[in-house]
């Protein structure tokens, strides 16, 4: 299901996949353009991104399901450029990613969901931030949201993927709308720094 595919690769929402990804795929490269779910609040006030672009290199070694995206969408390349559009009722996603997760694995108790991903994504960002292939601005971006310490309430940075079929590298990314930077990212960094200290001191 290429709807699996993206969400592998962007962690996107499946109401964003219910609104339809478009793919644009050149020799080398893929284009994913989301359109946001999340873009105002209750009170009609700005948050996340009505619009993002993900770009991606896409070669030989690249993530499987990098490459069938990039194939999708080449396939029907003009002058070559090849699009496509991935769209799926966000109700129907979510119930057969939790019915393919208890196929998979039927003594797992936790329920797989597309938000698993989504998590996933996030845990994959968090790790090349702190192996400085990315900046949290830019994870923040690929995330879809307006500031950068929303995604403190996704993934862990220890579980982010690694090696070939691991975290996709995110060589460009562009929003909407600018971030907005969090003086929390920076209570937050202080903190993990002291707590590290003391670790190490204790150690010591």
């Amino acid at each position: 299901m290429p709807a699996l595919a993206v969400l592998w690769i962007t962690g996107c929402r499946p109401a964003e996949i219910e609104k339809g990804i478009e793919l644009v795929a050149g020799r080398d490269q893929l284009v994913v353009k989301i359109t946001g779910a999340k873009c105002e609040d209750a009170g009609g006030r700005e948050r996340g991104q009505p619009t993002r672009h993900i770009g991606f290199s896409v070669d030989a070694n690249a993530n499987p399901a990098l490459r069938f995206l990039h194939a999708l969408a080449v396939q029907s390349a003009a002058d070559g450029t090849g699009r496509y559009t991935i769209r799926h009722n966000k109700d129907y996603l979510y119930n057969s990613v939790v019915a393919l997760g208890r196929s998979a694995f039927p003594k797992l108790r936790t329920r797989i969901s597309p938000y698993c991903f989504r998590h996933q994504v996030a845990s994959d960002l968090k790790a090349a931030a702190s192996d400085r292939e990315i900046t949290l601005e830019q994870a923040a971006k690929v995330m879809g949201h307006l500031s950068d310490y929303s995604i403190g309430a996704y993934g862990h940075a220890v579980h982010g993927r690694r090696g070939r079929a691991g975290r996709v590298l995110v060589p460009y990314v562009r929003t909407a709308r600018p971030i907005k930077h969090s003086p929390k990212v920076d209570r937050l960094a202080r903190f993990k720094m002291a707590s590290a200290k003391r670790r190490q001191h204790k150690a010591d």
